[in-house]
């Protein structure tokens, strides 16, 4: 009697390799669509341009509410008028600031080595200022972020070390007023600009994120 072979079930060898090329090729297309899809870096991002709206935001609150040329030459505050020209300027500014920016909790305090550290740019290399040199008034924010403003005695000042939050790196901005410090993480790391740290020029009429 002649037996009938049924049909085997098993793979065949040509069969298991092309099954692993696939199973291959489909885990390199989603290990590499992980490492272009960094939640911790968008995360980041939106917190940073949060920030950057809201200081943007208080800015122009200030300009209307306390300002008679619709600029810094003349703003007002609790204890009278002030110009961009004084000499407490910054803590006269970062207390108007303080008011607007309504998720501001309380000063931070100036000894931890955070203050002491050089501001890193954002290909690690340092721009040569320290940061408690730099700014000052410093507060915290709820979400745990930091921020610290400075202020020039004129509209005319460039600043060096801006990194609105498209842009990674340093590149300089002319004729501002001053500009504003944060800190999306606070003391954790990697503490650079243009990746957790943002600089804010404040021109005469508003935040400027270019030259324009």
């Amino acid at each position: 009697m002649i037996k009938c072979f049924e049909k085997s079930s098993a793979f065949s060898l040509a069969e298991a390799l092309i099954t692993m090329l696939i199973l291959g090729i489909v885990m390199s297309l989603i290990i590499s669509g992980v490492k272009l899809y960094n939640p911790t870096e968008k995360g980041q991002r939106t917190l940073s341009w949060k920030m950057a709206e809201n200081i943007e935001s208080a800015t122009l609150q200030i300009l209307l509410n306390h300002s008679s040329y619709d600029d810094f030459k003349r703003i007002k505050d609790e204890n009278g008028y002030f110009s961009i020209e004084d000499n407490n300027i910054t803590e006269r500014m970062s207390k108007l600031y303080s008011k607007y920016l309504s998720d501001i909790n309380y000063n931070v305090n100036l000894k931890d080595e955070y203050f002491a550290g050089e501001i890193i740019d954002y290909d690690r290399v340092s721009t040569g200022e320290k940061l408690q040199d730099a700014y000052s008034n410093f507060f915290y924010v709820t979400d745990g972020m930091l921020i610290g403003f400075r202020f020039y005695k004129s509209c005319s000042a460039t600043e060096k070390n801006s990194t609105p939050p498209e842009h990674k790196g340093r590149f300089s901005i002319d004729n501002v007023c001053g500009s504003i410090f944060y800190d999306i993480n606070s003391f954790k790391g990697p503490n650079k600009l243009g990746s957790d740290q943002y600089i804010l020029p404040v021109g005469k009429r508003g935040i400027k994120y270019n030259n324009e």
